[in-house]
């Protein structure tokens, strides 16, 4: 059966964007939903119903004064319609399968962000392409004597101004990443990280 199972979500695994993926393992792995996933499991090991036993003594005596004797009774009650447990546990389930949904809510909203910061990379990058290739360009009538060489000067300025940009928005975008990574992924956060990059690289 367990193989049957197996063989049932193979296609799925094979066929998972990294997003997919990333997906399960926050749901497999944030630190919330793993204890709240373990605070079901022990409810589900908890009985439906509850005995309650009780024990009595007695000394009993003749009516001539003598010795009759101790009587002992014990008493054993189990309700048989107790749905106290039931209703508890899908109370709890209806809980996790709500934060779950947040949690996963919260999780896509930060994927969002993540791939606007990934444009914003791409952005930078071909704007600092464009002034490269402007450099390179006057560089060329500067040699051959068609321009003066303090043309260079703004050229070189604009271009390194654009690395800048491009640094700096590789490091906000690698920061966010782990931050994200890190808050939802638990100890698997590394594999997540990866994840996330893979899907923002994508898109």
């Amino acid at each position: 059966m367990r193989l049957l199972c197996l063989l049932l979500l193979l296609p799925l695994t094979v066929n998972a964007t990294p997003l997919d993926e990333a997906l399960m393992l926050v749901r497999e792995h944030h630190p919330v939903l793993v204890a709240e996933r373990a605070q079901l499991e022990e409810q589900g090991r908890q009985r439906d119903w509850t005995a309650r036993v009780s024990m009595s003594w007695t000394e009993r005596g003749t009516e001539f004064g003598g010795e009759g004797g101790a009587n002992a009774g014990l008493r054993l009650n189990i309700p048989l319609f107790d749905r106290k447990q039931k209703l508890e546990r899908s109370r709890a389930r209806a809980g996790f399968a709500e934060q779950r949904a947040k949690i996963e809510a919260a999780f896509l909203g930060e994927v969002k962000s993540l791939s606007r910061q990934a444009s914003d990379v791409s952005a930078a990058q071909q704007l600092r392409d464009l002034y490269r290739d402007r450099l390179a360009y006057r560089k060329q009538q500067v040699d051959e004597g068609l321009e003066e060489a303090d043309v260079l000067w703004s050229e070189a300025e604009a271009m390194q101004k654009a690395e800048q940009s491009v640094s700096k928005s590789r490091r906000e975008l690698e920061a966010g990443l782990e931050t994200t990574a890190r808050e939802y992924g638990g100890y698997e956060w590394k594999r997540l990280q990866a994840l996330l990059a893979a899907h923002v690289k994508q898109n």
